[in-house]
């Protein structure tokens, strides 16, 4: 992320908090934001990722269809008298990405009604959540690193990306 783009951004961000457009508020937004980039510079968490603009609007769209999914499972379980929970916990494995990756994935999981990313290990790399309605563990492996590889193709570079691709997938295993 260049210098101005963050600015940009966090500017944006400043006015949002502010509710108010006005000269003061944009004027006030940037010299704050540039003491807190003097104070506190960026310290190249997104070093070595790709924004791929057309693959963010696609992992969007996918997530914004999980949630809405995800919420009317939820609220039909509130609404119906029968309890239908097979709750469970389920380790995912991951393959070896970097940090960033898998924050937004483990996070994009947690914010979904009904998951919550208890933890992720590092040897192996693992992400363990528990699962409100439990049918089938495969299922959901697959969805995890459906949303893992969608996160992959927005951020991740190509050798990132030639790497996971050569890894069997979750619960696969490539030895015959």
């Amino acid at each position: 992320m260049t210098r101005a783009l963050a600015i940009g951004w966090l500017t944006a961000l400043w006015l949002v908090l502010w509710r108010d457009v006005s000269a003061a508020n944009v004027l006030s937004g940037v010299a704050v934001v540039l003491v807190v980039l003097a104070v506190f510079p960026p310290r190249g968490v997104a070093a070595g990722h790709t924004l791929r603009p057309l693959h963010v609007l696609v992992f969007v769209g996918y997530f914004l269809w999980k949630l809405l999914v995800a919420g009317l499972v939820v609220a039909r379980e509130v609404v119906t008298p029968r309890d239908s929970i097979r709750s469970g916990i389920v380790a995912v494995p991951l393959p070896e990405t970097s940090d960033l990756i898998v924050t937004i994935a483990a996070n994009s999981d947690s914010l979904t009604p009904g998951t919550l990313t208890l933890e992720v290990r590092r040897d192996p790399p693992t992400l363990s959540l528990p699962v409100l309605h439990l049918h089938d563990l495969e299922t959901v492996r697959k969805d995890i690193a459906k949303l893992q590889r969608l996160v992959l193709n927005a951020i991740g570079t190509r050798e990132v990306l030639e790497r996971v691709d050569a890894q069997p997938p979750p619960g696969e295993d490539r030895n015959p």
